[in-house]
């Protein structure tokens, strides 16, 4: 059409030089593996840096260690005020690497537990991919704190868990307990994290190295997968179940579902994420696209077939378009297919894909494969503290426990043999047991936002408790429907899939979504583009009211789905507008 702008060239591995592309490019290439920071003033180690802090002389790193700290698990934070205005106070947030939730063994639970007493704020937090995060480390107890998740934990238990490279690879936490079903999603998920897992050097030679130098970390000369460049931007994998989808899978780089109870055969899609950016119409969340079927020989070579197509053309100047789903979208499905098939040999059978099974909670009592049972604990916003936190850490090692986080921020108790014992230590310590909490706030996921989250424009960890304290007080805590709610639009909660989603916009509104599915099959979409936050109990309190009223006995997010936009919020009785 006649006055309208030809979309600039992608700038790629494939076609552009090193000084086309963003400063983030240039810092991966320019630090030799992780390791330098390439201060034009003073070229130095980021080691240096970590040890300036650890005696004292510094608070935090400089910007362009930040950008390479991510790849070791660390993000680089600063206090906020009341008014979102940033303090003096500077920290970190690091976070640990667990493919498919665990299962994580006694002694990986008890380092793991340890080290929120030791090194930072006294709890874990759960995330949505299955991983602990650890808030408020001061920089002084960075350092030893990474030498003790590496000893107690795992080896480089930190190492990709943040990064421009594959993150945490996600799979349902019933996949090696499931009594009827055994497809192998855990084995699957390891053995994909540790090919796509990085091979520098650097985390060794900055976190483990002793006084002289020398490590007895792996050493590796180059990146096999990820080259000196690394991936444009993040990647992310989910792995289903054929009664579980609590991992989301659809909202995924790379989303794998078994058309069986065996695992022989897989539905392979791409293409997911949910980020986005407000006022900027080129970014857009997008569920990942139907490829056909794989079989499980060859699931693993696809993922890397993917993630090399990625990497050598995806956008690598302008990051809000540098993720695979916008990559996929722009190269066209059918050539990403033809190069899956002829350069790296996957036979995709084209075929409809099977109906994926809806998100499962898993809390309470279920029997285990190969006895024994386990114990889901609903965790609130995945924030496991003060009484909650000691009762986990006695039954674990009291009754020798294993441990699996489950991708909507609860834990499972696993391998019980005695099931009094444990729900009398959890009682004793003040556990809630999951049939005492309202079937919505066990639903609900939140990130945490403000006030340590330097992207988070709202509240969303310390405000949605609130709302359901609100949903309660009026008798609606029952109300079988999924929340999720986040800071600001990366959505790292997953918003855009839930029933009701939630994220920021600006200081003191947000974004209100309605009409996602169970399964993740479907978004939700925009009921309400900006809400003060003064609206938002009334908003909620009107949605809760309609479903329960309304919806008859379709789920919450089917009638919400279908209900007319200005209905829906005149049955709410709040209108659109801050």
């Amino acid at each position: 059409m006649a006055g309208e702008e030809t979309p600039a060239p992608a700038v790629t591995l494939a076609t552009h030089a090193l000084d086309d592309m963003s400063k983030n490019e240039r810092i991966k290439v320019e630090s030799r593996g992780l390791l330098l920071v390439d201060d034009p003033k003073a070229p130095h180690g980021f080691r240096d840096e970590l040890e300036q802090m650890t005696r004292g002389e510094s608070q935090t790193i400089s910007g362009t260690a930040k950008e390479l700290s991510k790849f070791f698990g660390i993000y680089k934070q600063q206090g906020r005020g009341e008014r979102g205005k940033k303090t003096q106070d500077y920290f970190f947030m690091v976070r640990i690497k667990n493919p498919a939730g665990g299962r994580l063994s006694t002694a990986q639970y008890v380092a793991l537990d340890e080290a929120s007493d030791r090194f930072a704020d006294g709890t874990l937090r759960i995330t949505s991919r299955q991983g602990i995060q650890y808030h408020h480390v001061y920089g002084d107890k960075l350092g030893a704190m990474m030498r003790h998740l590496n000893r107690g934990y795992r080896d480089h238990g930190t190492l990709g868990a943040c990064g421009d490279v594959n993150r945490n690879v996600m799979a349902s936490p019933i996949d090696s307990l499931d009594p009827e079903f055994a497809v192998g999603g855990l084995e699957l998920a390891h053995e994909i994290a540790d090919l796509l897992s990085p091979r520098t050097t650097s985390y060794f030679e900055i976190f483990l190295a002793d006084e002289n130098g020398a490590t007895n970390g792996r050493v590796t000369p180059e990146e096999p997968i990820y080259g000196e460049h690394y991936l444009p931007r993040k990647f992310k994998i989910g792995i289903g179940h054929p009664r579980d989808n609590s991992a989301d899978i659809l909202t995924n780089d790379v989303a794998l579902f078994p058309l069986d109870g065996e695992g022989a055969v897989w539905d392979l899609y791409t293409g997911g994420g949910l980020g986005l950016s407000h006022n900027n119409p080129k970014t857009a969340a997008h569920l990942a696209i139907h490829l056909g079927r794989v079989r499980r020989e060859q699931i693993v070579e696809a993922v890397r077939g993917i993630v090399l197509l990625q990497k050598e053309h995806g956008e690598r100047k302008d990051r809000k378009q540098a993720r695979w789903k916008y990559t996929i979208r722009r190269l066209g499905v059918d050539v990403v297919k033809k190069a899956l098939r002829e350069r790296f040999h996957i036979e995709i059978e084209d075929a409809a894909a099977v109906p994926i099974a809806p998100m499962n909670l898993h809390l309470g009592w279920h029997e285990q494969r190969g006895g024994g049972g386990y114990y889901g604990i609903s965790v609130e916003n995945g924030r496991l503290k003060d009484g909650a936190r000691k009762g986990v850490r006695e039954a674990v090692e009291t009754l020798g426990l294993s441990v699996v986080l489950t991708g909507q921020q609860d834990l499972l108790l696993c391998d019980v043999q005695d099931q009094a014992a444990l729900l009398e230590i959890l009682d004793r310590n003040g556990v809630p047991r999951p049939e005492s909490v309202g079937q919505a706030r066990a639903n609900a996921m939140a990130c945490p936002a403000k006030p340590t989250c330097g992207l988070a424009m709202t509240d969303a960890e310390n405000i949605l408790p609130h709302y359901f304290d609100e949903l309660e007080a009026e008798g609606l805590g029952d109300v079988d429907v999924v929340i999720r709610m986040t800071g600001c639009p990366n959505n790292c909660a997953r918003p855009p899939s839930a029933e009701i989603g939630i994220y920021g916009y600006g200081k003191n509104d947000h974004v209100v979504l309605v009409g996602g599915s169970r399964s993740g099959e479907r978004l939700a979409h925009t009921l309400y583009s900006r809400i003060s936050e003064e609206k938002m109990v009334p908003a909620l309190v009107g949605l809760f009211r309609a479903i329960r009223e309304r919806a008859g006995d379709q789920p919450a997010g089917d009638f919400l789905h279908q209900a007319d936009p200005a209905t829906l919020r005149g049955w709410v009785g709040v209108e659109d507008g801050s």
